[in-house]
């Protein structure tokens, strides 16, 4: 059988079967998409920056009034005193003094919403010796152009009604009782030294201690001397113990209600204290007891004197006010003589 020859089929390349057909350049121009990304990169750059500098710049405000508020609470902790010149050294720190306003202003936003309390600035010390006031007169012109530092206290801000005894108790620091007895000793004292015209001569002083029976020990713990008990007081700025000289070996020495204790307790802190001994007045007798509180506190107009008033006073000099009763020194030196109502 004769054999049969095919013709073999030649492969083509591979180069003919893979590659595509031909197109024409218009269509592989359009097929490149366009890159127009570092135009608009470059466009929005600025819009960027500023966003990011802006979200920046209220954390880190945001972190300063934190500090603030944990700086005021840790003072009003200690019963210190929130000085200017420390906001600067331990909050304001690394080039952030310039914001100050801003974050106290702040922070006083926070202490209102979350503590109920605000910062109140401390008023000045009274110059009431000669030889202060003296030299206050000769600063005068250099205080006029330096502000001095400030500094502020933590007092509550909530409403009359929540604050109750009842709703809201002593601090417990370091126990409720121990604060309660300390406050009442210091609201006591303060009251007793505004009732005088604001200043309590040193053995008026000595005599109401005794009365207290607090002239050598008190009862709060870790105070129990009296003399102690008085320097942490004044260390806490509730009063003032002043010594002026009189003459040649002769000085004066009494006490004054301090920057704290004007603020902290104050003229509502000295009438809720009256009201409170006195206890329910019918109407007429409240009357009265406002208008002698009104009269022991300064708090109305003195009334024109009489002739014989002046002439007397001439003689005599000028001495402190004191409660309705008291009048002259030594008019009530003894214990149980007088009239100490007030």
């Amino acid at each position: 059988m004769p054999l049969v020859r095919g013709h073999k089929r030649r492969a083509q390349p591979e180069e003919d079967i893979d590659a595509p057909s031909p197109e024409p350049a218009t269509q592989r121009r359009r097929a490149s998409p366009p890159e127009p990304e570092n135009e608009v990169d470059g466009d929005n750059d600025g819009g960027y920056r500023s966003d990011t500098l802006a979200t920046q710049g209220n954390s880190t405000l945001e972190q300063l009034v934190k500090k603030m508020v944990r700086f005021a609470l840790a003072c009003e902790y200690q019963r210190r005193p929130i000085r200017r010149t420390e906001i600067s050294e331990k909050v304001l720190v690394g080039g952030t003094g310039r914001q100050f306003k801003n974050v106290f202003a702040q922070a006083q936003v926070e202490l209102r919403r979350v503590f109920g309390m605000e910062m109140i600035e401390l008023p000045a010390r009274e110059k009431v010796t000669v030889a202060q006031r003296r030299a206050a007169q000769k600063t005068a012109a250099s205080q006029s152009q330096t502000k001095t530092a400030a500094s502020w206290v933590l007092i509550s801000v909530l409403p009359s009604q929540f604050k109750n005894p009842e709703i809201i108790g002593p601090a417990a620091i370091p126990s409720e009782t121990e604060e309660s007895k300390y406050a009442a000793i210091y609201t006591l004292l303060i009251s007793l030294i505004s009732l005088h015209g604001g200043q309590l001569p040193d053995s008026k002083w000595e005599r109401y201690l005794r009365r207290l029976n607090i002239i050598d020990t008190t009862p709060v713990e870790g105070y129990d001397r009296t003399d102690k008990l008085i320097k942490r007081l004044e260390k806490d700025g509730y009063i003032i113990r002043i010594k002026e000289r009189a003459g040649p070996g002769d000085e004066d020495i009494y006490w004054i209600v301090g920057p704290r204790g004007k603020v902290e307790v104050g003229d509502d802190g000295i009438r809720g204290l009256l009201t409170s001994v006195y206890g329910e007045l019918d109407d007429e007798k409240e009357k009265d007891l406002d208008r002698r509180f009104a009269r022991s506190m300064g708090l109305t107009e003195k009334a024109p004197k009489r002739p014989e008033a002046e002439q007397a006073q001439q003689t005599q000099g000028t001495r402190p006010a004191y409660a309705d009763g008291e009048g002259e020194e030594g008019q009530d030196d003894e214990d149980g003589e007088g009239s100490d109502d007030e």
